[in-house]
């Protein structure tokens, strides 16, 4: 592997530990079907019980129009189902909840070995700065 240039922005440095970390998760999760960014929407809707396209984005953060387009392969693979109430709301499949089954444990052990990765203080760290750097603006 090439040496990386050793930036001092912010962005660069958050932008390639989310490169790895998210190519991390997705090769972990990949006898579930799923991708991290997936098992993220999926876990958040399994949670929920159900919710339309715009109550599932806000809380999952992301907008309207992203949600729809991140939907659709999950629609595609049969992983959710429509249901009735106001707007497109959506529920796990049966399809669903065993993929999740798969997941879940699978990246239970992805969260283990980074832990021992960074070790308790910068795994720590990193769920704290993470959590404040979601509401900058």
């Amino acid at each position: 592997m090439q040496d990386l240039y050793q930036s001092m922005c912010y962005c660069t440095n958050l932008r390639r530990s989310a490169h790895a970390i998210s190519a991390f998760y997705d090769e972990r999760l990949k006898a579930s079907g799923i991708t991290a960014s997936q098992y993220y929407l999926l876990i958040n809707l399994s949670r929920m019980g159900s919710a339309n396209i715009t109550h599932w984005a806000t809380c999952v953060g992301l907008d309207r129009s992203t949600m729809a387009r991140n939907i659709k392969p999950l629609e595609a693979q049969m992983l959710l189902e429509r249901t009735s109430g106001r707007g497109k709301t959506y529920k796990l499949s049966d399809k669903g909840f065993e993929t999740l089954k798969v997941a879940v444990p699978l990246w239970e052990d992805a969260q283990t070995d980074i832990e021992r990765f960074l070790g308790d203080r910068d795994a720590e760290a990193i769920l704290r700065i993470g959590q404040n750097l979601q509401y900058l603006k």
